[in-house]
């Protein structure tokens, strides 16, 4: 699949335990879907890696690592495309959410996550999870 950097976004795919972490959106654009953190790439941006550790300190103010990018597929909302990378949290932080772009957070199973609200994209990504056409291991 080809990558406009100018209309692409990343995803961050936090596991713990057999959970999912996933956030409530409190934006307009499709307010109380949920989803991993996410957005889009910004032109300082120098890779998908720097843009989903940006991302994720901005919506959750954690530090990431970036382990794999698991799928990029078409996007359902402000970009063309967008990619879900596994991602690993430093140890020893506090999640702190900005309440202008996150209403709730929680950790969830596939099967939780399956019965939440979800972006299109979001969906699908979870019901490959399920049916095993994408591997996510801890």
């Amino acid at each position: 699949m080809d990558i406009d950097f100018s209309s692409h976004g990343v995803v961050a795919v936090i596991k713990k335990d057999g959970k999912f972490l996933m956030i409530k959106e409190a934006r307009d654009l499709l307010n109380g879907h949920w989803g991993p953190p996410h957005g889009r790439l910004n032109p300082e941006d120098k890779n998908e890696e720097s843009a989903v550790i940006r991302e994720t300190k901005e919506e959750i103010g954690v530090e990431v690592v970036p382990l794999k990018k698991l799928v990029t597929v078409a996007a359902d909302t402000k970009v063309k495309t967008v990619s879900f990378w596994l991602v690993e949290m430093k140890e020893n932080q506090e999640m702190k959410f900005d309440s202008g772009e996150i209403s709730e957070y929680g950790w969830f199973t596939v099967d939780e996550a399956l019965n939440l609200p979800l972006y299109p994209g979001t969906k699908k990504f979870f019901e490959d999870i399920k049916s095993g056409k994408i591997l996510v291991v801890e």
